[in-house]
């Protein structure tokens, strides 16, 4: 069953202040700041960056704040950036034909 939807761009901004709203919660409570997630959760941003593929803290922690504390949307969050990120080196390939492993780590 097809059901059309209506609205449009106008609703597409309304339910994102929705969100906006419920994530900000309380507004008697001060935000957090960037800065108090990154040293106060600093293991959660850790994960994130880890994760995530991104060294940066800053972005970790806004990634941690826009996804409320979940931190494998947060960690989605940051790689979908990621990607839209230009890339600024590239590396040769190796011949691992050649390669001799000198110990192995189980």
């Amino acid at each position: 069953m097809y059901v059309a939807v209506k609205g449009g761009e106008t609703a597409i901004a309304h339910s994102l202040d929705l969100l906006a709203d419920k994530r900000r919660g309380d507004r008697d409570v001060a935000e957090l700041s960037l800065e108090q997630i990154d040293q106060q959760l600093g293991l959660a941003v850790d994960r994130v960056m880890t994760e995530g593929s991104c060294y940066d803290r800053s972005l970790a922690a806004l990634a941690i704040k826009q996804a409320r504390g979940d931190l494998i949307e947060a960690i989605f969050l940051l790689r979908a950036y990621r990607t839209t990120l230009p890339r600024f080196g590239a590396s040769e390939p190796l011949d691992t034909t050649r390669m001799v492993a000198e110990r192995r780590i189980s």
